[in-house]
């Protein structure tokens, strides 16, 4: 029975212990719990921060956008309908040519031989 009493008492005291340990796993888990909910709370201000910064950057490109484009606009209305009223002309470039001269002729070539036509101008 001092036998029983002792294996339990070790039994008792290595439950006890790894209560302990279950305990402090627990309290660290809560504090890791408590840790991401203060980083998942500090990620979304700054998504949120962004998100402002972003409609402000986009309501910025949209004035600067349209104030481009209206510049450009009167740009072009203030041009000139006719810039010259003098239209100018250009020569065309000599083009190169081959007239036939009488007498000449066709060359081809069959079967190794080479064959003569008379080449016919038409008026």
């Amino acid at each position: 029975m001092a036998r029983r009493l002792t294996e339990r008492s070790a039994e008792i005291a290595i439950l006890q212990k790894n209560l302990k340990d279950l305990q402090g796993q627990l309290a660290n888990a809560h504090k890791r719990i408590l840790d991401l909910t203060k980083d998942k709370t500090v990620a979304a201000e700054e998504l949120a921060k962004e998100r402002k910064l972003l409609l402000e950057l986009e309501a910025q490109y949209s004035a600067k956008l349209y104030d481009t484009e209206d510049k450009i606009e009167k740009q072009i209305e203030e041009w000139p309908d006719v810039l010259d009223s003098k239209p100018q002309t250009f020569k065309r470039p000599p083009q190169p040519g081959y007239s036939v001269k009488k007498g000449e002729k066709w060359v081809s070539i069959k079967d190794g031989k080479m064959e003569f036509d008379d080449i016919e101008i038409k008026d």
